[in-house]
């Protein structure tokens, strides 16, 4: 991790220039419209427009590698992924480890103290720890792996013949990205969680939980971790906002409850439908006993805001027997954090409406 008063140097803008060139292209438009808008630099409408515009203000000094650094931190990796999501018991959140960052970086064993606010700017080929922190209260590891992006440029598209066949080539051009794997403990708040951007394809999960594990078993016991009640959530949230009272920022879009090989299954079709649209599904769904279930899927849509303030909805798909959760959309680390803290309120049954 970059100290954000580190001296504006040649070598940093040059650092600074390359991130422009690879992972902060990547991010998404109103992210990268927050960042220029932060700094109060020409925002421009295309990727390319944003491009030149962060570089020219890092060329003037109007931007900075540590601004580049926060703002990644917050925006990288978050939404668009998987989570899995643990309480802290007592002892493990009451332990004075956690009383600072110092007690925090001298329980690190030898091998991972080089570790410690270390450079993220790094674009590994595989799967690797790269940073441990502690600040505002929060324990974090991280781990990347390099990827590409491609952009589309259609001015350099051709058209040639060989061996007397006409070939029409397409054009994309390659930047460096990659791919963000953390794990965050909040004492304070009793949570701890996996981020992944890991496909849930064969055992790709399990191995990079061993990894988290792994890693921080110097500092955490796994077994004063709790899994998150998911399948709960599912049948609390459905029903608190079936409760014509409830007054939430989250509508139903799905759920399935089971019974032993058996199930019921809620849906609308729509892009961004919901239960609600529907009387006579939510009189059937009334006279359903979720208490006598599991929650197996949940899909839920998350009214949130733009940096801009602007509505936009993002789809929550939870896991009861995996106690996964799938968040569909790019945000920032906060907004991520909401929605967690949003969750946990309907773990108890019944639901808090």
């Amino acid at each position: 991790m970059i100290n954000a008063n580190v001296a504006d140097s040649t070598k940093d803008r040059a650092a600074a220039r390359a991130l422009v060139k690879s992972i902060v292209l990547a991010q998404g438009n109103i992210f990268i419209r927050e960042l220029l808008r932060r700094k109060k630099i020409t925002i421009g409408v295309r990727k390319q427009e944003f491009e030149t515009n962060l570089l020219q203000a890092i060329n003037s000094g109007d931007l900075r590698l540590a601004d580049v650094v926060e703002w990644l931190e917050e925006v990288e990796g978050w939404g668009d992924q998987h989570i899995y999501l643990y309480h802290l018991k007592d002892e493990l959140a009451r332990n004075p480890l956690w009383s600072s960052a110092a007690s925090v970086q001298q329980s690190l064993p030898r091998s991972q103290q080089n570790l410690w606010d270390a450079d993220s700017l790094v674009f590994p080929e595989e799967w690797s720890l790269t940073g441990i922190s502690y600040n505002d209260g929060s324990l974090r590891y991280v781990w990347h792996e390099r990827l590409k992006t491609l952009l589309r440029r259609l001015g350099m598209d051709r058209r040639d013949r060989i061996d007397g066949d006409w070939y029409q080539f397409r054009a994309y051009l390659e930047r460096p990205d990659r791919a963000v794997m953390r794990f965050v403990l909040r004492p304070a708040k009793q949570l701890a969680a996996i981020f992944m951007q890991i496909p849930a394809e064969g055992n790709a999960h399990e191995s990079a939980h061993s990894m988290v594990r792994d890693a921080t078993k110097p500092l955490i016991d796994w077994k004063q971790l709790a899994d998150f009640s998911a399948s709960d959530v599912i049948k609390n949230l459905d029903q608190a906002v079936l409760d014509s009272q409830a007054r939430t920022n989250v509508r139903s879009k799905k759920m399935r409850l089971t019974d032993a090989d058996n199930y019921v299954e809620f849906a609308n079709t729509s892009q961004e439908g919901d239960l609600a649209e529907s009387e006579a599904i939510r009189s059937v769904r009334r006279a359903v006993k979720p208490e006598e279930f599991a929650g197996n899927v949940g899909v839920f849509l998350y009214e949130g805001r733009t940096p801009t303030q602007q509505k936009r909805t993002v789809k929550i798909e939870i896991f009861g027997e995996q106690r996964r959760i799938k968040i569909w959309a790019q945000l920032k680390a906060n907004e991520v954090w909401s929605i967690l803290e949003l969750l946990t309120n309907y773990e108890q049954w019944p639901a808090k409406t």
